[in-house]
């Protein structure tokens, strides 16, 4: 039987509550946890290095030349930093802003299409899924990329679609900027799409003519002209740039045989179940609706597009899953693309009066993960599930918290499929969506409780109040991962006593003048000049240290996972103590 007409919330209205929840998901305690000693503590250290007078061409991490990535994150955080001061939430804002922006992209381009609802679930979609909000709180060039990589994507849609050349020229630009943040993969990505629809699915174009249209030189002038500038001056300032960017970190990466081999690896499957966790307490209402919803074979701009978004994302699995180089954060792009595609189903069911007969196996697959939420929330009670989640390091108040976290969950999800089984499409998504609001502040207050094993945030307090007059701050042999962010945490430049890291490799060997890898002999000299020292030490190197004698005469501070070794200025020190930068809040 058709739908039955029922009370409907003005369009405005929804968007803006879908765009509410994703502010929520993506933006609510952004600040809160610590810089982390991976990722992030590298690139805002260069964003730093940036708002304060260092090179915006070649960019600089603790001194010397980094370039592995582009330079548009770090433009963007460097910029907030200027606004806004130097902290946590700044650092992140370009990347959830960006991710807010595909949300709010998505509601844009559903109305533009005419699939307005489609638009609206993939923008709840992406902003709400739990893997993807994560990644999107987290300091990283994908989200920035993504944002630019889907608005090329879909210029490229609706130039074909319309056979106008104005959109393929604003999606040129889109590419350019995304090739400006994270590289030539960008391109690369979305010219293999691209020659494939025209191998396989060329629809009402004749191939030879849809190539041309594509090779529009005008398009062509426009990449160039956002990418080229950056690139050549970086070629011209910067030796061995080339070599590395292009061949080392592009292609070798791909392959698996980039230098210094610091990338991650896996099987075929490897991404089978990071998707799983990526839409995470979507995976069952979206595998249903791809299975129930109807077939797409219309030939409007949504079918179209959402045809190009199933394509893309099934691209995007096999190319990475193909790369000796894997990472979870990759298949980033997957999450919205999914989304628009089964959006566009939905769109089309409510537009063909089917909702009716889809809207249960909406309901069943909210109903699952309701009762998977209930399951974790009765055996969190039990003495087997403390235990374990003791072993994997789970504070005690945010185990007392998670019966609660599972209640909430399982409220919201079981309130979403009882009214997506009252055919109340609309509440329900928003309902349902809900879920995602507690889960990110539990992850969040998480992070904050796990402080010390993810930064040196707290390692850094310590060393301010013990060495206040400051000291030349080194570490024993490791960098990222492990101490990076005691750079932002007001320890700077960090000398880093036989360095081992992949990311301080090109940097150390093309410094000019003054570099963070040092010898032995560094801290030696500097011990003998009667200056301060400190010298964090990873436990795991802890044996090394101490077979080496450097520690000898220095005072031992032990904490969680480090143990820093310091000594005192002393009169024979004729030099000033160095002046650390200012502490991040």
């Amino acid at each position: 039987m058709p739908d039955r007409p029922t009370f409907r919330a003005p369009d405005w209205l929804l968007d803006a509550l879908v765009l509410l929840i994703a502010a929520a998901c993506l933006f609510w305690g952004l600040g809160g946890p610590a810089i982390r000693d991976n990722n992030e503590a590298l690139y805002a250290d260069i964003a730093w290095a940036m708002a304060r007078g260092g090179s915006w061409v070649i960019p600089h991490l603790d001194g010397v030349p980094y370039i592995e990535k582009p330079p548009l994150l770090y433009w963007l955080m460097a910029a907030t930093f200027k606004l806004f001061g130097v902290g946590a939430w700044q650092a992140r804002l370009p990347d959830a802003l960006a991710a807010w922006l595909i949300c709010a992209g998505s509601i844009a381009y559903g109305r533009l299409v005419k699939a307005p609802l489609a638009g609206r679930f993939a923008a709840l979609v992406s902003g709400t899924a739990l893997g993807f909000v994560l990644v999107a709180r987290t300091i990283l060039f994908d989200p920035l990329m993504l944002l630019f990589w889907l608005a090329a994507l879909g210029g490229v849609v609706l130039a074909i679609h319309a056979r106008k050349r104005l959109w393929l020229r604003l999606a040129a630009a889109a590419v350019g900027l995304a090739t400006l943040t994270k590289g030539p993969e960008a391109l690369l990505l979305l010219g293999l799409i691209a020659v494939l629809h025209l191998l396989f699915s060329p629809g009402a174009w004749r191939r030879g003519e849809l190539l041309r249209f594509l090779l529009d030189p005008w398009a062509i002038a426009i990449f160039i002209l956002v990418t080229a500038p950056w690139h050549l001056a970086a070629v011209r300032e910067q030796p061995g740039f080339a070599w590395f960017y292009f061949v080392n970190e592009t292609i070798m990466r791909f392959l698996g045989k980039r230098i210094p081999d610091d990338y991650h690896t896996g099987p075929w499957w490897y991404y089978g179940p990071k998707l799983v966790l990526g839409f995470f307490q979507w995976t069952a209402v979206l595998a249903l609706l791809a299975w129930r919803g109807p077939r797409l074979d219309g030939h409007d701009a949504g079918a179209l597009c959402a045809r190009w978004a199933r394509n893309a994302a099934l691209v995007l699995t096999i190319f990475f899953s193909a790369a000796g180089n894997k990472g979870a954060y990759y298949l980033l792009p997957v999450v919205p693309l999914v989304g628009w595609w089964l959006g566009v189903k939905l769109d089309v069911a409510e537009r063909r009066g089917e909702l009716h007969r889809l809207l249960p196996w909406l309901g069943a697959g909210a109903a699952l993960f309701a009762v998977a939420a209930l399951i974790l929330w009765g055996v969190s009670h039990t003495a087997a599930v403390d235990g374990q989640f003791t072993h994997w390091g789970l504070p005690a108040a945010q185990f007392a918290r998670l019966p609660s976290l599972f209640a909430a969950v399982a409220l919201s999800a079981g309130l979403g499929a009882a009214l997506w089984w009252r055919r109340k499409l609309q509440p329900g998504l928003l309902v349902f969506g809900l879920s995602a609001v507690v889960m990110s502040h539990y992850a969040t207050e998480l992070a904050i409780a796990k402080t010390d094993d993810t930064s040196q945030k707290n390692v850094a307090a310590a060393l301010h109040a013990a060495l206040p007059g400051g000291a030349e701050l080194f570490s024993w042999q490791t960098f990222e991962d492990h101490d990076a962010s005691l750079l932002l945490y007001g320890f700077r430049p960090l000398r880093v006593i036989d360095s081992t890291s992949s990311d301080l490799w090109f940097g150390c060997r093309h410094a000019q003048g003054h570099t963070p890898c040092v010898g032995p002999s560094a801290l030696e000299q500097a011990r003998s000049e009667g200056r301060a020292v400190a010298v964090w030490v990873a436990r795991s190197r802890l044996p090394t240290w101490l077979a080496s004698g450097l520690g000898h005469g220095l005072q031992r501070l032990d904490f969680k996972d480090s143990v820093v070794f310091i000594g005192r200025r002393t009169n024979r020190s004729s030099a000033p103590a160095p002046e650390n930068p200012p502490a991040l809040p």
